[in-house]
């Protein structure tokens, strides 16, 4: 008889379908636009025969997008068994613009697919193949359940679907079966089992738990302080999503990184903080008297080496300065506030003390803090910025043009940004919902506008000194 095959999903992954609602679905997501002539049939549409073909050999080297969720009697803990009905067409999707197929069409779909719930019965993920683009394009619409990977994973399946030669040899769909599912019976003792045994290892946790102290009590102390009413938050938020993107040069983000300090992300943060003011200034905000305007950044904390699928990451609170009218003053302000986290608050390390614990005893250690961070509205915003690839890819010799992903929405959210860095370019996304923040694409505007503002003072020239001011300065 055939092994039985399970797989427990960690505190924090779990955490993702807890915090997840009617009106709060919790799958990340991307809209990656394509190059459409090479998939292009005589008659005009998309090969979708091969495309099905091709996605199928890629999921091969992926087994959690063939697994879907089962839960443990009583405990009531989520865990992955194989699903025995798999059906790719179920998971991979067609669709076609209406004409003329312009941008704004493109991203009315998105926002419709976006706030579409994964059926949980399934594995959690689906592809949209949307035909008719302008511009000879083609779009792929991602959608994974936040459950399953994090930013840094969802590089990983862009690895398997996508090549780094036009001209790549195309795989052929493995014979796959699936492995068969525990009995309920089964999955209860193990689940006792792996409560028992994390009981146990918690003892080896105290010199840990002194040492990261400070970290744990700054997660705490932050998660639970309410962020100030702005228009960026709401008590409960509509279950309809707008999409919209923007890219910038990443050469002209280095200039500025370059010349006026900090990162590329500091340079984010800096940009979004400047669009967050302009756009609180147009509605007759007190911004100048604003403290506490706080965003979510979530911090990679994935080893080299380690697993391909799943959450690694640590959500970090930091208050933005939106209250600062100088934009160099404010990138610095926004440097001070990032090396503060990294390094002196150790937020990181509490934050992955509490994960671990959560996954030796109870997920709720986790989700508690979440659902109680919603319940109080602890932060406006939330800022996620992926590093991806340097170099053009291709999905069966169509080069992908540009990639805008998607953070979900908490329930309390009104925006949330994603960055995400591709052949050259930084590719912004913004989630937003569709009723209490109608005005997303004002917001882009107002971002456009704060970085073309740091463009301008890092390609200023640098004023001469004169003669006499060199003479004065030596005496």
């Amino acid at each position: 008889m055939a092994e039985t095959f399970y797989q427990r999903l960690s505190a924090l992954d779990a955490t993702f379908l807890d915090v997840e609602n009617p009106t709060a679905p919790m799958h990340v997501g991307a809209a990656l636009l394509f190059d459409a002539k090479p998939l292009t049939l005589a008659h005009g549409g998309l090969d979708i025969e091969r495309l099905t073909r091709y996605t199928k050999s890629a999921v091969d080297s992926i087994p959690r997008y063939r697994q879907r969720l089962e839960w443990v009697p009583g405990f009531r803990h989520p865990v992955w068994i194989d699903d025995d009905r798999f059906n790719m067409n179920f998971h991979l999707r067609h669709t076609r613009l209406p004409l003329p197929g312009d941008e704004r069409s493109l991203k009315r779909l998105v926002g419709r697919l976006f706030s579409q719930h994964l059926d949980r019965s399934r594995p959690l993920w689906e592809f949209w193949v949307v035909e008719g683009v302008e511009n000879d394009t083609f779009a792929l619409i991602v959608k994974v359940h936040h459950c399953m990977v994090d930013g840094v994973a969802g590089v990983q399946l862009l690895e398997a679907l996508l090549q780094i030669m036009p001209e790549a040899k195309e795989r052929e769909p493995l014979d796959w079966k699936p492995r068969p599912a525990p009995s309920r019976a089964e999955l209860l003792r193990c689940e006792l089992r792996h409560r028992a045994d994390g009981l146990r290892k918690l003892t080896h946790f105290m010199p840990r738990v002194r040492e990261n102290f400070r970290g744990v009590a700054n997660v705490l102390r932050s998660g639970m302080k309410p962020a100030p009413r702005t228009p960026f938050t709401e008590r409960d938020i509509s279950p309809y999503r707008r999409f919209d993107w923007t890219s910038f040069s990443l050469d002209d983000v280095k200039m500025v990184k370059n010349a006026l300090g900090g990162t590329i992300n500091d340079v984010v943060v800096a940009a979004t903080t400047g669009a967050v003011r302009r756009f609180l200034l147009r509605r007759n905000a007190n911004v100048d008297q604003m403290k506490g305007f706080r965003t979510l950044l979530p911090v990679n904390m994935r080893k080299m080496g380690g697993p391909s699928v799943g959450n690694h990451i640590a959500m970090l609170l930091a208050d933005l300065p939106v209250s600062e009218q100088d934009p160099v003053e404010r990138l610095k302000e926004v440097i001070r506030l990032t090396t503060q986290l990294k390094k002196e608050s150790n937020q990181t390390g509490g934050a992955e003390l509490i994960e671990e614990v959560a996954d030796l005893t109870t997920k709720r250690l986790v989700s508690d803090l979440y659902l109680a961070a919603m319940q109080l509205r602890t932060y406006n915003l939330v800022i996620t910025n992926v590093p991806g690839p340097p170099i053009p890819l291709y999905m069966l010799g169509a080069r992908m043009k540009a990639i805008y992903p998607m953070v979900p929405l908490m329930r309390h959210q009104n925006l949330g940004i994603a960055i995400f860095s591709y052949s050259g370019a930084l590719h912004w996304g913004f989630n937003a919902d569709w009723e209490s923040f109608p005005d997303v694409h004002e917001f882009v505007d107002d971002l456009e506008a704060s970085f073309a503002e740091y463009k301008a003072l890092a390609s200023a020239p640098i004023p001469e000194v004169s003669a006499s001011a060199k003479a004065s300065a030596h005496t």
